[in-house]
């Protein structure tokens, strides 16, 4: 698999803003203030993060978005205590309505109002790129953060920022396990480039499924991979993939069933992998990257590069 990338390197001096609220109704602590404040000062991806404790009331609601009118954020990441949730949520929207069941800390209490009138806005994260359930928990992706001050916060900060700026609500657990870790992969996600996809052929044949060695001229050369590359501009998998097996091998196929998708996180480049089915429909192999090919049984038959080890197991495990 063949692809070139530039890596833009991250602006050192950027911060990252973790909010957390105080204790509100009837619970003497919240986790979400707690975690925010065990962030302070952390460094992740060259950038530095900061913490602030949200009041739970129509002024905390508001805080980042004045903060907004005179800083600038690399990214923005509000954290909540989600009372009755077993697993931890990714809010992906904020509503424009508000609901109270419970007064807010300063006696205020909503009740079927809208915020602005202007429609609910979208959080500005990638989540397609996130690889969810490799996550601490496996959280759970929302497009509701409830009617109450969580909601409330997040609909004055996306308000706030343009597109560019990623920024979205994660709910917590009363009792979530390792919070801190689970934040800071997520502050990991939103600084990380977009994904790069990558499509990967699981040509098979008789049982068995190709692997191919790169030649000693190419980088990574003595590796075994699956045959694909990079995806150009609106090709999907099966396109992709038909395309760049002719260019590297000189085979016809068509495509079956997408295996799976992987994303790895190689530090200046995220690579999505579209793992697709193929099977020989015409041509004759002659090698272009690489310089030896093998029809193999099972994932341990020859020295893989990086992820397609895990690829190899995956397509195993089906024949």
């Amino acid at each position: 698999m063949l692809f070139e990338l530039e890596f833009l390197a991250d602006n050192v001096d950027k911060r990252i803003l973790v909010t957390g609220f105080e204790p509100f109704g009837h619970h003497k602590a919240n986790v979400s203030g707690e975690v925010a404040i065990s962030l302070q000062g952390e460094a992740i991806r060259n950038h530095i993060i900061e913490s602030l404790i949200l009041t739970v009331d129509e002024n905390g609601s508001r805080t980042v978005s004045k903060l907004l009118e005179t800083n600038t954020y690399a990214a923005i990441i509000h954290i909540g205590l989600a009372e009755n949730a077993t697993r931890p949520r990714i809010e992906v929207r904020a509503k424009d309505f508000l609901n109270f069941t419970i007064p807010d800390n300063l006696g205020r209490l909503v009740k079927n109002q809208t915020i602005s009138g202007d429609g609910d806005r979208k959080s500005t994260i990638r989540i397609e790129d996130w690889d969810v359930g490799n996550m601490i928990d496996n959280p759970e992706i929302s497009d509701d953060a409830g009617d109450y001050i969580c909601n409330e916060t997040l609909y004055h900060t996306l308000s706030s920022i343009d597109f560019r700026t990623p920024c979205f609500f994660l709910h917590l657990p009363k009792n979530q396990s390792n919070a801190k870790g689970l934040v800071l992969q997520c502050i990991d996600r939103m600084l990380r480039p977009a994904c790069v996809d990558v499509g990967a052929g699981a040509i098979i044949h008789q049982g068995k499924f190709l692997a191919a060695r790169r030649s000693k001229n190419e980088k990574h050369a003595g590796w075994w991979e699956f045959p694909g590359g990079k995806f150009e501009d609106g090709e999907n998998a099966s396109e992709c993939l038909i395309r760049e097996i002719f260019e590297e091998l000189e085979l016809v196929v068509e495509t079956g069933e997408l295996i799976g998708k992987w994303i790895y996180d190689h530090g200046d480049i995220v690579v999505r992998l579209h793992v697709v089915e193929c099977f020989i429909v015409s041509g004759e192999i002659n090698l272009h990257v690489h310089d030896k090919l093998m029809w193999c049984d099972g994932p341990d038959e020859v020295d893989w590069l990086g992820p397609d080890r895990d690829i190899a197991k995956a397509i195993s495990a089906r024949l």
